[in-house]
């Protein structure tokens, strides 16, 4: 029987595999209703009423899904000087204390999205007519995969190579 590791890095595959395809869509069909709305009012000389409301619809998913694989991918912004300076043994508290700050501001991210979606329910866009919580929920997914990713980050084994590369160029100073 596989252990729960194996079922969790199975999760996390198909999981990443479904956020960076709604990332990707989200951009394509983001830029697309963008140029046919751009096309449509300079060079028909007549305005397309969706096209704005499906772009900002998949910006909105385009970001939190986006942020939600930087976490995955550790490409948050990090002041690294601060790692350098810091002695090897203080480096990996450092790294945990970053993700549980990481986790803890996608938990907020969900919670505060799920009131969000509270006190818009009912509400539909101008143009289009869909219900506004399709594009509000993407606030609280987007912090949930950052939970997610970001206590997967922190419960991983540490990497030595990172940790000892990450104070290989800081050189006393006489």
């Amino acid at each position: 029987m596989p252990s729960s590791n194996f079922w969790l890095r199975r999760l996390e595959s198909v999981l990443t595999t479904v956020v960076q395809t709604l990332t990707v869509l989200s951009a394509v069909v983001m830029i697309l209703s963008l140029l046919v709305g751009v096309f449509f009012r300079y060079v028909m000389q007549d305005s397309l009423t969706w096209s704005e409301e499906v772009a900002m619809l998949c910006f909105s998913w385009l970001i939190f899904l986006a942020a939600a694989l930087m976490v995955r991918e550790n490409g948050h912004v990090r002041m690294e000087l601060i790692e350098k300076v810091l002695p090897a043994r203080s480096y990996g508290l450092l790294n945990q204390s970053i993700w549980i700050l990481i986790a803890l501001i996608g938990g907020y991210m969900a919670w505060t999205g799920f009131q969000f979606i509270q006190l818009t329910m009912g509400q539909s866009s101008p143009a289009i007519r869909y219900p506004i919580w399709m594009r509000d929920i993407s606030l609280p997914i987007g912090g949930i995969l950052i939970t997610f990713y970001a206590l997967l980050n922190l419960c991983a084994k540490p990497d030595v190579q990172t940790s000892e590369s990450a104070h290989s160029s800081v050189t006393p100073e006489s």
